[in-house]
């Protein structure tokens, strides 16, 4: 399912043409996954594999998740670990971003409803995420993508350090992409998870500033690599607990994406909501017949409009 959906996304994107067959060793040579003698790279086991062959051989195939008490590494308030292909972890890091990032609302003239802003831009946070992935160092069996949560601020850390020279001082400055394992960037730029041409930290750091929020900050040590963005004056507050916990349903999942992701395509987005095609499609005829959202532009290349 993970390749056809990326093999799909990339068409939809223009960057890879349609092979006619959704056979997944075809797409594995279509994406440059197959090894000698057409054997499975390993690279292609951190971008698909399922969680039933990661062990023994993949330990390092991991997600850890924490959100601490204050800003100090002294008590949890909650700590998860997950393991899976790289997709999946991704999913899996958001899923926690949001039920742990506070929200800032406010009230606009002329609006029922208040508007409603995350505390950290989330192209900026889902793009260092995705450097997480495509830049660790995956030789080890001890490494892993780590997200630490704090009330003023959010790191996202990864094994291995920087390579071909690169600083942090130049990967905030114009600069060519040399990437550490050309193979996963490649996947995750057709898919459409990442920029190319090194373009990826100046656009963290644009819409950063865009938001009024201090410069991300890159620090190396001790073969880690720390991307941290600062949330000065915002005390990030545990999760309240209810008696019992209405779930939300597929529309409202939808909308809830598209406000903050609306180039999502329908594929796209029953991956990141655990959701069928068909359901998500379902949901938006729905919500379009209802008019709380609208298409803008073609099929391909437009994007959604929540309606408010």
């Amino acid at each position: 399912r993970e390749m056809v959906l990326t093999l799909e996304e990339a068409i939809r994107r223009g960057r890879s043409e349609d092979p006619g067959t959704r056979d997944p060793h075809e797409i594995l040579r279509g994406l440059g996954l197959l090894a000698a003698n057409n054997q499975v790279s390993r690279a292609a086991v951190a971008l698909f594999c399922k969680n039933d062959v990661l062990y023994p051989d993949f330990p390092q195939l991991t997600l850890r998740l924490a959100r601490f008490r204050g800003t100090a590494r002294d008590e949890f308030l909650d700590n998860r670990q997950f393991h899976g292909n790289a997709f999946e972890l991704m999913r899996r890091a958001e899923r926690f971003l949001i039920d742990w990032l506070p929200v800032a609302g406010r009230v606009v003239a002329g609006q029922m409803q208040r508007v409603d802003t995350p505390s950290l831009p989330v192209e900026a946070v889902r793009e260092a995420l995705a450097n997480a992935f495509v830049h660790r160092d995956y030789a080890g069996g001890s490494g892993a993508v780590a997200l630490a949560l704090f009330d003023d601020r959010l790191e996202i850390i990864s094994a291995g350090g920087l390579h071909f020279g690169l600083t942090p001082e130049v990967l905030f400055q114009p600069h060519e992409s040399r990437p550490w394992n050309p193979l996963i960037a490649s996947v995750f730029y057709r898919r459409g998870h990442i920029e190319t041409w090194g373009r990826g930290t100046l656009k963290m750091l644009r819409l950063m500033q865009e938001a009024g929020l201090p410069a991300p900050r890159l620090h190396v040590q001790s073969d880690f690599v720390t991307m941290t963005f600062f949330t000065p004056g915002i005390a990030l507050e545990t999760p309240v607990k209810t008696p019992v916990k209405t779930p939300v349903k597929t529309p409202g999942l939808v909308l809830q994406h598209l406000q903050n992701a609306p180039n999502s395509s329908t594929s796209e987005l029953a991956a990141r909501l655990g959701k069928s095609v068909s359901a998500v499609e379902r949901a938006i005829r729905k919500l379009r017949v209802d008019g709380r959202l609208v298409r803008i532009g073609p099929a391909k290349g437009g994007h959604w409009k929540v309606v408010k």
